[in-house]
């Protein structure tokens, strides 16, 4: 339940906040629910942890957590820096988010450590979120001879 909570308050912050941007950032989006899907489905296979806390599962994940890394994805890519030093705060700021919302949904049962520690979420968000910055520009943006890099991205 608290992850369905937390999706809902998301979404509505990606109503509030992003808005008609949610029209340019919705495929990019995509990229971080599949760097997600694919570290926690192994995170919950070897049973560093788990959600006991899910409704409806699909790879061994709550699909509501699903629906919420998707929303928090539109969030990150919102205000996303160009320059790669801003970039990088930027996602050190926002990785600290992510891990304060973890730590919350820790306390309210909805994830389990059988063999992982809250901390070491934070090198593995940075990572993610990093790789997420990456990709997403092959995605979002041009290069810089004007051209897409992907032929139905155009304007």
């Amino acid at each position: 339940m608290p992850i369905l909570l937390s999706a809902l308050l998301t979404w509505s912050l990606v109503a509030l906040l992003v808005g008609c941007g949610f029209m340019r950032l919705w495929k990019a989006g995509l990229i971080g629910v599949a760097i997600m899907v694919v570290v926690d489905y192994f995170a919950t296979i070897y049973n560093y942890y788990s959600y006991p806390g899910g409704i409806v599962y699909l790879f061994n994940l709550p699909v509501f957590l699903i629906i919420l890394v998707y929303a928090n994805s539109i969030l990150y890519l919102n205000w996303l820096p160009a320059r790669w030093l801003q970039r990088f705060l930027y996602t050190v700021y926002f990785a600290v988010l992510c891990l304060a919302l973890e730590a919350v949904m820790y306390s309210a049962g909805a994830i389990a450590y059988p063999r992982w520690q809250l901390w070491y979420s934070y090198p593995v968000l940075l990572g993610g979120l990093s790789l997420f910055a990456y990709l997403s520009d092959f995605v979002l943006f041009t290069d810089k001879r004007g051209k897409n890099f992907f032929s139905e991205n155009k304007v």
